[in-house]
């Protein structure tokens, strides 16, 4: 059963992210709830405080669970692959914390709040670790920095996931397989990409055909030059 709280945190991110933390109101989240404004307080002191909760609960389970998965696979496939699948599945279960983390400059600006600040840099430093071990091992492509690297692969998982937030549980593995397949599998190594591309043709054959795997990767090029453009 939904506690009260989290049935306020949901309510709560979905009008953050339609209207931003500073447009919404208590009584809107109250009323969303079916709640009364003065008992929401019972449960949070301020907007802002359900604001921080919800990316502060988001970012526990989030580096909780690259910890626990990480132990167990080895090579940069395997080890980004693992790091996109449980951003997903853990942004899945925290619907819209990524998208007010890139909305809300409160939370990722200068004066962003220390526990937060510091839960994002270990989160960085998981992707950052395993490109960096990729190119020491020599799976990484030769003159790519594994920093940029990691944060461009980053990034391109939390805008997937707002392109996709709809129908993200459905289309878990289906994203999984196409970020790795432009972002990792794109930075390897020359002389490892014939393994990658055997991986590949399977989650091609597993989702219908190897054409339409490679056209998911020219939408997902389609969703970055949006995002560019938008920003712009």
């Amino acid at each position: 059963m939904v506690s009260r709280r989290d049935q306020i945190k949901r309510v709560a991110a979905g009008l953050f992210v339609e209207r931003g933390v500073a447009g919404t109101s208590v009584r809107d989240i109250a009323e969303g709830v079916g709640m009364l404004s003065g008992s929401l307080y019972h449960h949070f002191p301020s907007k802002d405080a359900i604001a921080f909760a919800i990316l502060d609960d988001f970012l526990t389970d989030l580096n909780a669970r690259y910890r626990s998965v990480l132990p167990h696979v080895t090579g940069m496939r395997e080890e980004l692959r693992a790091l996109v699948y449980s951003s997903i599945e853990i942004a899945e279960a925290h619907p819209y914390a990524t998208e007010i983390y890139q909305n809300e400059k409160t939370y990722h600006g200068p004066g962003a709040p220390a526990e937060i600040a510091h839960a994002v840099r270990e989160a960085h430093t998981f992707w950052i670790d395993a490109a960096t071990r990729a190119s020491t091992c020599g799976e990484l492509r030769a003159g790519l920095d594994p920093v940029e690297f990691a944060r461009m692969l980053r990034e391109g998982v939390w805008w997937s996931i707002r392109y996709h937030r709809e129908h993200l549980s459905q289309r878990r593995d289906e994203v999984t397989d196409t970020v790795v397949a432009a972002f990792v599998d794109g930075g390897a190594a020359p002389e490892i990409l014939g393994a990658a591309h055997t991986v590949l043709r399977a989650a091609g054959e597993r989702h219908g055909t190897v054409g339409q795997q490679h056209d998911r990767i020219g939408e997902f090029g389609d969703q970055v030059d949006i995002v560019i453009h938008q920003d712009h």
